[in-house]
């Protein structure tokens, strides 16, 4: 009982010492006091109620509404797999997206010999500066490739020595880089439909041994993509034309269309693509660097006309978050006697 006493002796005489200063410091005050005038607060554009009531009341910058945060009405959807260069996503995303392809080339042909080769790509990378407008690097990575035999080219006909880049065996180096940049036109939320027109580009800085750089042009291709639900069932399709914005030894004009099919069920997607191209430039395989020549490392197609059939399926982990998907691809309708099959598969991490 001693502390409650001892405690309770000095609180009280606390009190009363701090009652009187109130009283003696009040006798100086005004009765009544006025709050301060403050100016009005202007809440930054694009934030909501909820944001009005923190501590975010400026716009730095001015930024858009939904920067990095993209368009999130269209969930359901999922990307393009098999064609990463061409087939590009109509949304307006910020994700991150790891692939690996494995390709395997057979040809009956006297300029092309058979092999296989690897692309590790650490990309796509997108960006979302609104809910419409996007940029992004879709184009680049390393690549690995093994040929059974030495290329056959003129000067091998002629007795001449053969090239580095004629030879068999091992090959490897960097791909070209190439990105894009879009905007969606229409975004209907209710139907679930989206258009989106877009500009991709590609730099030639990519290793001549593997068929990249050279003198090679940049190139410029205008496309549209489009995204349309049917209850379960997804559509996507993008069409553009390819063609140089300068002059170089092996260059080509190219019109392309890509066709994506896929049904929910659940959190997996089992999907179809198709990916036609026409080139309207033949492009000569004795070139030594013809970049849309031989072989396009992002698509496995060949030169001139070609239609290649993808078959797989995409899982979504976490919705909106986390996919993984693969397809294997065969062409259906292959460029003279040269052939191939190849894997493709990826992640997809949106932010």
């Amino acid at each position: 009982m001693m502390p409650h006493r001892v405690s309770c002796r000095f609180l009280l005489p606390a009190l009363a010492l701090f009652a009187n200063f109130q009283l003696a410091v009040g006798q100086d005050l005004p009765k009544k006091i006025e709050p301060p005038v403050l100016d009005p607060v202007v809440v930054s554009p694009g934030l909501d109620k909820a944001d009005s009531g923190h501590f975010r009341i400026f716009n730095v910058g001015n930024m858009p509404a939904n920067f990095l945060t993209g368009n999130r009405e269209f969930p359901n959807f999922i990307s393009f797999i098999s064609n990463p260069i061409q087939s590009i996503d109509p949304r307006a995303n910020t994700e991150i997206i790891a692939m690996f392809g494995q390709g395997w080339l057979s040809a009956d042909n006297s300029l092309l010999p058979g092999g296989s080769m690897q692309v590790y790509g650490g990309g796509p990378y997108s960006l979302a500066i609104s809910d419409r407008m996007s940029v992004g690097i879709n184009q680049g990575g390393y690549a690995r490739a093994e040929f059974d035999r030495d290329r056959e080219t003129i000067r091998g006909r002629l007795g001449l020595p053969v090239r580095d880049i004629d030879r068999g065996g091992v090959r490897q180096g960097w791909l070209n880089l190439g990105g894009w940049v879009q905007y969606t036109l229409i975004a209907d939320v209710p139907n679930q439909f989206l258009l989106t027109a877009g500009m991709r580009w590609e730099a030639p800085i990519g290793t001549t041994q593997i068929f990249q750089g050279g003198d090679s042009p940049v190139y410029l291709s205008p496309y549209l993509t489009v995204g349309k639900e049917f209850g379960a069932y997804h559509v996507l399709a993008t069409t553009g034309y390819e063609f140089p914005a300068g002059s170089g030894t092996a260059t080509t004009n190219t019109y392309y269309f890509n066709l994506h099919l896929d049904r929910k069920i659940g959190c997996f997607y089992p999907l179809a693509e198709f990916n036609f191209a026409y080139r309207t430039t033949n492009v000569d395989v004795n070139i030594v660097t013809p970049r849309h020549g031989v072989i396009d490392l992002g698509t496995f197609t060949t030169t001139g006309t070609s239609l290649t059939a993808a078959v797989g399926v995409n899982a979504v982990l976490i919705p909106t978050k986390l996919e993984f998907g693969a397809v294997y691809v065969r062409p259906l309708a292959p460029q003279g006697r040269f052939d191939f099959n190849g894997l493709l598969v990826k992640m997809v991490y949106r932010f």
